[in-house]
């Protein structure tokens, strides 16, 4: 059956419109070819992937840092195109294996609907043509004086036309699948492997994949929304490996945002949506994105930094402790990082910022993350693997009016709350020790979300130079209050806002939670390396008691 022919109106008298040979060519259509075509490139887009991979882990990864000056610049920049490539394989190859899969799933469906309709001819003697065309029993002389079998003849008729009805239906479904998988297939490009599209974008290649799925007729495939990490992660489960595979490839945007599925999975799906967005910026201007140049020029600065912080996070051991959980570049952006695999971690902590945070001070965030899990790591027993999470997942409030109430740490709430409670799905049955620690306003968003609900599912919440924790007690957070920490710095001007607005002051023996030893100065002091106050939130996270005040 041709890729080009097309589709026919059923006949009671034959197939109209269909050439001779579709008739044969369906009842001996065999799906094999077509899936092992559709195997090859799921393998290819498969290997694209992992070549990337690869290339960041122990290429690019280890040279940042260490190589710098104009040529470092220019190769990196070349090794940027080379991933960009890489990932214009794998979005095509996995288009072409959906094409495919739909081409053979729905040619099979018909040669099956056509095969019955071939039996069921058997069972009532009708003859069937070459061509499809269904015909009458042959009639004897004395059957023209028979009124039995003048009957027959009508009871006959009646069937001809079910039968030619079901094989036209079945030829018609067939030439259908073939003319829509040669249009989706038209849409990619046929050099991919040779010129995997130098002239083009990862922001084209998703809307070529969209373009596949409309040819085809696909509806945009399910996914939960991302109100249950439970049912999230179950869902995942229930998938196949090709369909995660299509799906990561194809939807990393309905992906990666997910509470619940594994963090490799996430990262994954967002370090596409991020290389996505940000080709579209870098291939694009500021006029019809809906934005005015200075957001334009804000948001693509702040999603290169982000890229270039991802792409430096490798490491020489070809580790990769940077996965990217979570990304919205709207507004002020929101970002989810995560520094070690908190799915297989033995301590896991959450870091929320405070008051200014957007989307350009994720890369310092990171720092003090890392800094947070060396700290942690020397604290925890040998051999046990920490992950701390920079979880900038809510729109942090301004130095205005904004800070002053609970709005923003209420909003935030809800999210917060669902991102640990998919942290406690997403392992498969592994449970980390889990810390939620929050820094200035953070702490107010960490204390709503463990007021709230059923609380963050935490075994340990820390306060680090809070102005309240928009609580009245530590008993009030869904924890032992023997399990809240709280520290403030003698000369933080956040002690001036405590009380006020936000609730009372965490570190007053009233609110009930534990004090822990702070040695550093100001408001943004308490990660300085080697100081008492970085070490005791090491100790926390490591599921050990801080010291109480001054080095040890």
């Amino acid at each position: 059956m041709s890729a080009t022919s097309t589709a026919s109106t059923a006949s009671p008298t034959g197939t109209a419109g269909a050439t001779s040979g579709d008739f044969a060519l369906l009842c001996r259509f065999d799906p094999a070819a077509l899936r092992e075509a559709a195997a090859g490139w799921r393998r290819l887009s498969a290997a694209a992937e992992e070549a990337h991979q690869q290339h960041r882990l122990r290429v690019d990864g280890p040279l940042r840092g260490h190589w710098q000056g104009a040529d470092a610049d220019g190769a990196f920049r070349t090794m940027a195109g080379t991933e960009r490539q890489l990932d214009v394989v794998r979005v095509e190859a996995a288009s072409a294996a959906l094409a495919l899969e739909t081409v053979a799933e729905r040619m099979d469906q018909a040669r099956t609907d056509l095969s019955n309709a071939l039996r069921r001819a058997d069972e009532w003697r009708l003859p069937v043509a070459e061509d499809g065309t269904v015909g009458l029993p042959a009639q004897s002389p004395a059957d023209r004086h028979d009124p039995d079998a003048r009957a027959r003849q009508q009871q006959d008729l009646l069937l001809r036309a079910q039968l030619q009805q079901r094989v036209d239906t079945a030829l018609a479904a067939a030439r259908e699948a073939s003319d829509r998988g040669a249009r989706a297939l038209g849409e990619l490009g046929a050099n991919v492997l040779t010129r995997p599209r130098l002239f083009g974008s990862l922001r084209e290649c998703a809307a070529d994949a969209r373009l596949v799925a409309a040819d085809l007729g696909l509806a945009t495939p399910y996914v939960p929304d991302n109100g249950d990490p439970a049912r999230s992660a179950a869902w995942w489960r229930s998938l196949t490996p090709e369909q995660q595979q299509s799906l990561l490839a194809l939807h990393p945007e309905l992906v990666g945002p997910l509470d619940g599925l594994p963090a490799t999975v996430r990262d994954r799906a967002n370090r596409l949506v991020l290389a996505q967005r940000l080709d579209g910026l870098e291939e694009g201007n500021a006029r019809g994105s809906g934005l005015t140049y200075e957001q334009w020029g804000s948001l693509q600065s702040g999603l290169r930094a982000l890229a270039e912080r991802l792409d430096g996070g490798g490491g020489e051991r070809g580790e990769q402790p940077l996965l990217l959980l979570a990304l919205d570049p709207d507004g002020d952006g929101r970002a989810v990082v995560a520094s070690g695999d908190p799915d297989t971690a033995d301590h896991t902590a959450v870091l929320v910022p405070g008051t200014g945070t957007t989307l350009h001070q994720v890369p310092g965030q990171l720092d003090r993350v890392g800094l947070l899990r060396d700290a942690a790591q020397q604290a925890a027993g040998p051999g046990q693997r920490v992950a701390v999470v920079s979880w900038l997942g809510y729109d942090a409030p301004e130095a205005d009016g904004s800070v002053l109430t609970t709005d923003r740490a209420e909003a935030g709430a809800a999210d917060l709350r669902r991102f640990t409670g998919g942290l406690r799905v997403a392992g498969d049955g592994h449970r980390s020790h889990l810390t939620v620690i929050g820094h200035s306003y953070g702490t107010t968003t960490v204390g709503a979300a463990a007021a709230g609900g059923a609380g963050l599912q935490a075994d340990d919440i820390v306060a680090v130079a809070s102005p309240g924790m928009a609580a009245e007690h530590a008993a009030d957070l869904h924890l032992d209050p023997t399990h809240v920490w709280a520290g403030t710095a003698r000369d933080d001007g956040v002690s001036l806002a405590t009380g006020t607005t936000l609730g009372p002051d965490p570190t007053l023996p009233a609110f009930g939670a534990r004090s822990f030893g702070i040695d550093t100065s100001g408001h943004s002091g308490y990660w300085d390396p080697g100081s008492e106050s970085l070490a005791n939130q090491g100790r926390i996270i490591a599921g050990r008691t801080p010291h109480p005040s001054g080095p040890h």
